[in-house]
């Protein structure tokens, strides 16, 4: 599947990794554990290291880029996080950590939904966004 991005944090490099899917919007504070890089969903925790987090958008704090940053300083940040919508901290937080941050639709994000934990390909320049079906 192929889905097309808008970049507002752009990245250097094609990015490999697997997709990790959260359906509501999250609070860095408090649901992010920076130390971790875990994102507390109810009862569990969810491994976002390394990972191309997408949720629909953020909530919260304006503490959220310190969070960003401190995932990146302690290497434990997503490699990408693709979102349905971006608000000024969560553009800020990944512009300072070089973390890349693309935007799809709200139909495109609920299409992505159902492709959680499969491998993704991200081209942080051009905004394709490629999910492995299988």
């Amino acid at each position: 599947m192929k889905v097309k991005a808008e970049v507002i944090v752009e990245g250097s490099a094609l990015i490999s990794s697997t997709l990790k899917i959260v359906e509501n919007p999250i609070s860095f504070l408090g649901m992010v554990n920076p130390k971790r890089g875990t994102l507390k969903i109810d009862d569990r925790e969810i491994e976002i290291t390394g990972k191309v987090l997408s949720f629909p958008y953020m909530i919260g704090s304006t503490v959220a880029p310190y969070i960003i940053y401190s995932l990146k300083k302690n290497k434990k940040a997503p490699l990408a996080i693709i979102t349905s919508s971006v608000d000024a901290l969560l553009a800020s937080g990944c512009a300072i950590s070089d973390i890349p941050l693309l935007t799809i639709s709200q139909h495109d994000f609920d299409l992505i939904k159902k492709f959680n934990d499969k491998a993704i390909t991200v081209d942080p320049v051009s905004g394709d966004v490629y999910i492995d079906e299988q």
